[in-house]
């Protein structure tokens, strides 16, 4: 009867058995396919948050690259609008068979561009011949080449600032052009072109994690971080587009194919997702592309999307994790059930999944990397796990029954009494306390530092302590090392600024040595000025002189006319004398004062100035000159009122020296003439001394405003003359330029701008 009620004991239990493992079959059957569709989504929505948020930074970064390319441009646009009115421009357009004017021509530009570091400068006749450049010098110099059919060149001959990317006729080097017309009486006669280096915006490159490529448009790529994709397009040319690109000569021989794309996918707004072929393996880039209409280029960024995937698996991962920990939440809920259950009926088993709990917890203790020592009540030790026996080098056996004080140095084990007293204080919490650093001692007398946390562990016998140690050697290693290197930072950082300290102070007693230099520079200039001036009343004196004796003469006789009238009581006859004595003396006075006026010192701030006025005035002082030598004077000057801004004093005085100049070129010519006109244009005003003198030598154009450049007889003048009235005309902000009449003569021209006509200053 009894081996019945087991056998059906056994059946009812095998029965039991197999309902629940088909449970547990079909619960894991749903916990998987539930865990395979929360990582699928999982993926899914981290894949699309991190491609919106790599493309957020590359948008950040290639922001950042335009301006870069537009600083680079904006360095050099404005460097053909300033070389095309340097004066030795001209006179190379205007005389290309000089070989002096053009070799300074080439030494200056060669300077240019070594200062403004853009590539080559070069300057082209209207039919595009290069006539100077600088690099006249080297082996692919670009003078005497003919780059007419360069599209910057017929931007620039139709009077239009030109702007063009291309590779180099000579040097294959790639460059972008800009170049800018030589006019002369709103005529083209040549262009200027600045080449300008790009390849330092090729450096910028992001580590592999992207990169940036630049396109044309026609989507040739002529910019690229990587070297490999230079020159291909990131689509087909047409055949048209082909045609045009080689006959402009834009790109030599370089055959424009593609890139090798193998997979190309719309993304979110104009970007794209891009596989191209790179070392036989697919890379898959995500693009971005934004214009720049001013250039007429694409730019665009290539963002690698491997940390794409990084993100994707890690947080794969840590949704698996999270599941598995919720899994194992849940089995441990669900075996803690069982256990309850178990409990009622099988209290043997019970007792044996304790052991084996408690087994499971010493294999534990034993084999963490912490430090972990149990104590009794009072504070002995109870065991050593290996990792405390290896921080401490000693045996468990050789410890137990000891306190973990005898393992410390004094002060810790103080430190650590204090700590065992709280922890066993009635109220205490229970959870974790604060780590506490130590000094702990080995066997051989050493020491070290160590982190100890204490818990309280109460059981139904008695209290037991937990002690978690842990080496912190190697951190405060660390800290150390930080520490100093903070020192010497802090000391570093004191030095430099003392350095600073001591550059700032020599720097500001250098501006004050060179604003005192300056200001003594300017009073010397002033002085000078000023004896040029009376240097010419010298000169005006003699023809002065003769126009004053010949009044006197005039007074004399007539008020000895007078005298006799008088006698004779023929008043009306008086009347007549003293009348022409009047009019004599008015004219002497008017002589005076212009020469007093000349010689005074002028105020030196710009001032609306009549030209006609400072015309006559010069006229004025040297009309006995004028006399002398015959020469006709022969006016064109504007009906109306000419106003210019300048100085009515300094203007007369450059006026007296460049007419003085003419008349002594004339000395020896037969119907001599002096030829004055003033025009108005775009804001200037043009005064022109033209005179039929043998001209100026064209070696000497160039020199004649030197300082001490003379070509007078010993004795005859400094050569200062010319030096002085260029700087004059240059601080009132003006221009002075010589050059020879076709017919004959030299010409000198200053221009000034203009002034409101209703503010002319002509006293």
């Amino acid at each position: 009867m009894f081996r019945f009620l087991h056998f059906d004991s056994l059946q009812k239990a095998a029965r039991t058995l197999s309902q629940r493992q088909r449970t547990l079959l079909t619960g894991a059957l749903v916990l998987i396919l539930f865990s395979v569709g929360v990582l699928w989504v999982t993926a899914r929505v981290t894949e699309a948050s991190s491609l919106a948020a790599l493309l957020n930074r590359g948008d950040q970064d290639l922001q950042l690259y335009i301006a870069n390319i537009r600083r680079e441009l904006d360095r050099y646009e404005y460097l053909p609008k300033v070389l095309v009115d340097d004066y030795r421009v001209s006179r190379t357009l205007h005389n290309p068979e000089d070989k002096d004017a053009r070799a300074t021509l080439n030494t200056y530009l060669k300077f240019v561009a070594r200062s403004s570091g853009a590539s080559d400068i070069y300057l082209m006749d209207t039919a595009g011949i290069t006539l100077a450049a600088s690099n006249w010098d080297q082996p692919d110099s670009f003078i005497g080449d003919d780059y007419s059919f360069r599209p910057y060149f017929k931007q620039a001959i139709k009077g239009q600032p030109g702007d063009y990317f291309a590779l180099g006729m000579s040097s294959g080097q790639r460059g972008y052009y800009f170049a800018y017309p030589v006019r002369e009486h709103e005529k083209v006669i040549g262009v200027m072109v600045v080449k300008v280096p790009l390849a330092s915006l090729e450096e910028e490159r992001g580590g592999g994690h992207y990169e940036f490529l630049v396109t044309d448009p026609d989507g040739v790529i002529f910019l690229a971080t990587e070297p490999r994709w230079r020159y291909h397009t990131l689509t087909p040319l047409a055949e048209d587009q082909r045609k045009r690109i080689e006959a402009g000569r834009r790109y030599l021989d370089f055959p424009l194919v593609p890139l090798p794309a193998t997979h190309v996918a719309p993304f979110a707004g104009n970007a794209q997702l891009m596989t191209l072929t790179i070392d036989g393996r697919g890379v898959t880039y995500l693009l971005r592309g934004v214009e720049m209409p001013q250039a007429g280029w694409t730019v665009y960024i290539l963002l690698n999307i491997a940390p794409v995937a990084t993100d994707v698996t890690h947080a794969v991962l840590l949704a698996a994790f999270s599941l598995g920990v919720l899994v194992l939440l849940s089995l441990i809920l669900l075996q803690r059930r069982a256990r309850l259950d178990e409990r009622v009926r099988y209290e043997h088993a019970a007792m044996e999944a304790a052991e084996a709990s408690e087994a499971r917890i010493r294999a534990t203790i034993a084999s963490t990397r912490a430090g972990l020592v149990t104590l009794d009540a009072r504070g002995h030790i109870e065991s050593f796990n290996p990792t405390a026996e290896s921080l401490f080098e000693r045996l468990s056996t050789q410890v137990t029954g000891l306190t973990l004080g005898d393992l410390l140095t004094p002060e810790s084990a103080s430190v650590f009494s204090a700590m065992v007293r709280a922890a066993s204080h009635p109220h205490a919490q229970p959870h974790p306390q604060p780590l506490v650093e130590l000094t702990g001692r080995r066997d051989g007398g050493e020491t070290f530092p160590l982190e100890a946390a204490i818990n309280r562990m109460t059981s139904l016998e008695a209290m037991h302590f937990i002690v978690t140690l842990h080496d912190i050697s190697e951190r405060k290693e660390q800290e150390a090392a930080l520490q100093q290197a903070h020192d010497q930072l802090e000391r570093r950082v004191a030095e430099r600024t003392g350095d600073l300290l001591d550059t700032n102070r020599r720097l500001t007693h250098e501006i004050e040595e060179h604003r005192r230099t300056e200001a003594e520079l300017r009073h010397t200039r002033n002085e000078l000025i000023q004896t040029a001036k009376l240097a010419a009343i010298g000169e005006l004196a003699a023809g002065i002189n003769h126009e004053l004796n010949q009044p006197l003469t005039a007074i004399r006789f007539y008020a000895g006319n007078a005298k006799t009238f008088m006698h004779k009581s023929q008043v009306h006859k008086v009347e007549e004398n003293l009348d022409h004595i009047d009019g004599l003396t008015e004219h002497m006075g008017r002589i005076i004062s212009q020469l007093k006026l000349f010689a005074r010192k002028s105020s030196g701030k710009p001032v609306p100035v009549s030209m006609n006025a400072v015309i006559d005035g010069a006229l004025t002082l040297l009309e006995p000159r004028l006399q002398r030598q015959q020469v006709a004077v022969i006016r064109h000057l504007p009906v109306q009122e000419v106003l210019c801004l300048g100085d009515m004093v300094r203007l007369e005085q450059v006026l007296v020296n460049l007419i003085g100049n003419a008349l002594q070129a004339m000395e020896s010519v037969p119907d001599a003439a002096l030829y004055l006109e003033v025009t108005t244009a775009e804001g200037l005003v043009m005064t022109a001394i033209r005179d039929r003198g043998p001209g100026i030598p064209e070696d000497q154009l160039a020199q004649i405003f030197d300082p001490f450049f003379t070509t007078k007889e010993i004795g005859e003048g400094l050569g200062l003359g010319l030096s002085i009235s260029l700087r004059i005309i240059e601080e009132l902000g003006g221009t002075l330029r010589a050059h020879n009449h076709p017919e004959g003569g030299a010409v000198l021209t200053l221009e000034l701008a203009t002034a409101p006509a209703h503010e002319a200053h002509n006293d």
